[in-house]
């Protein structure tokens, strides 16, 4: 795997473009979360909403709204993260990415539970995101939160290359497996 960390995003992005049954995947990630006792205690939630091409993320916002949990997802403020609190996906609109957000922030100081994208991640909890650098800053603020990944086992390696200012998540789950780092 070549590591400059460009050239890799972009295989990596076209290796997940190529995985079938990205949805029944997503819904067995997704079970797999249901397993864990933080997403059973969890009271708020801060979760991406997914990209055609990720692991789908309805299932966590759906099952958390019904589930009484306060869903928070991110809004891209120039080169930051801010987040607001969506009450059904009619909360959500088309951002300046064209990535769905909601159309006002919220602040929040703490939340139980962070989902992290990323387009692929290692068994150190360490990830190949989009480049931009707006999950590592934020993530750096939020030592004492429990951070997870989620992607396709496809997606999953050994190691992954990263820098001192990446920041790890704590638990990588797959369609296939759950993995403490």
């Amino acid at each position: 795997m070549n590591l400059d960390k460009k050239i890799l995003r972009k295989e990596l992005k076209e290796k997940r473009r190529k995985i079938e049954e990205k949805e029944e995947k997503s819904h067995q990630i997704f079970h797999n979360l249901q397993k864990l006792t933080i997403w059973k205690n969890a009271k708020i939630i801060n979760t991406y909403v997914s990209l055609e091409d990720e692991v789908d993320t309805r299932f966590i916002i759906y099952h958390g709204l019904i589930e009484g949990k306060r869903i928070f997802c991110p809004i891209i403020v120039k080169d930051d993260l801010k987040f607001g609190e969506i009450f059904s996906f009619n909360d959500l609109k088309k951002g300046p990415l064209g990535i769905l957000q909601p159309e006002k922030s919220t602040i929040v100081k703490h939340f139980d539970l962070i989902i992290v994208p990323g387009i692929a991640f290692d068994k150190r909890g360490y990830r190949i995101g989009y480049g931009k650098g707006y999950y590592d800053k934020f993530l750096n603020k939020m030592k004492e939160t429990i951070k997870i990944g989620l992607t396709f086992d496809d997606l999953l390696f050994e190691e992954l290359p990263y820098e001192d200012h990446d920041q790890k998540v704590d638990i990588v789950i797959t369609e296939k497996r759950i993995i403490k780092t």
